[in-house]
């Protein structure tokens, strides 16, 4: 399955996205972010939608491939 290109990405969802490749959990990033574990989900769902990645792992990669860690 490919990746999308060319994602926008919210500067919110690139904070979410950061810590998920860091290992943190939903309730992790929530608790860091000060925002509720469903938005966190919430976020993290609309990222897999948005790159057609099929799991978290496929987000990390996604980000590592676009350079999005580097930021």
């Amino acid at each position: 399955h490919l990746l999308a290109e060319g994602v926008q990405f919210t500067p919110r969802e690139l904070d979410v996205l950061r810590l998920i490749c860091q290992g943190l959990t939903a309730a992790d990033i929530a608790e860091q972010l000060l925002m509720g574990r469903r938005t966190v989900e919430g976020h993290r769902q609309r990222m897999l939608e948005k790159t057609g990645a099929a799991n978290v792992a496929g987000l990390v990669v996604y980000a590592v491939r676009h350079g999005l860690l580097d930021a």
